[in-house]
């Protein structure tokens, strides 16, 4: 899951006009929905609802690839940004639940913080789409789209803050300070007491 969500950010700003980017991208996209489904599995009920959000999202990608499809774009977007929530409740009620804090949880966390950034580009793309002029257009951009979202997104989660997109309206600035203050708290917090445990916990073995 980890290797289909690098690909993701990897690729996806590449993906303008560039049909060939644009199939990767649908690949990894794909294959991130698919890990994402077989790593909630622990349960039984969360992989047929992980499936229910998920298919919607690959029907209509894979659709938008060979025609437009219009208003249903949304549709996509928002399913999408549903499947991230609830892989991100999953992981870390998962995580929160495990004795021996190992590798896994550890890259399982690097993977829920990915996560955070491909579902709030979703958001953002979604409010944009509510309230059109929530953002400010960057120069050479006629509108804004998931990948310029995504990139938005992860900039602002990381406060980076280059400036080129800005929010405007109320919603957004709310989404935008709530995301930044829940990135830096999760990577200052979560993320930290994590690594600590893990370290603390080979200590012990060694002694």
């Amino acid at each position: 899951m980890l290797l289909a969500l690098s690909g993701v950010i990897l690729f996806h700003p590449l993906i303008d006009n560039i049909v060939n980017i644009r199939f990767m991208v649908g690949v990894f996209i794909s294959f991130l929905l698919l890990s994402g489904i077989f790593a909630v599995s622990f349960k039984k009920h969360h992989p047929i609802i992980a499936s229910l959000l998920a298919l919607p999202t690959f029907t209509l990608m894979w659709t938008a690839y060979f025609i437009d499809i219009g208003g249903f774009e949304h549709v996509k977007n928002l399913f999408g940004m549903l499947f991230m929530l609830y892989m991100i409740i999953l992981f870390l009620e998962h995580f929160f639940r495990q004795d021996e804090i190992n590798r896994e949880v550890i890259f399982g966390a690097l993977v829920v913080y990915l996560l955070m950034g491909l579902m709030w580009g979703y958001g953002y793309t979604l409010l944009e789409h509510l309230l059109p002029g929530s953002f400010t257009h960057p120069a050479g951009l006629s509108e804004l789209d998931v990948t310029a979202f995504d990139y938005f997104s992860f900039v602002t989660m990381t406060t980076l803050g280059y400036g080129d997109i800005v929010p405007t309206s109320e919603p957004a600035k709310a989404m935008v300070m709530t995301q930044a203050v829940t990135g830096q708290v999760y990577l200052a917090v979560l993320v930290a007491r994590l690594v600590g445990l893990n370290i603390a916990q080979r200590l012990e073995k060694k002694d």
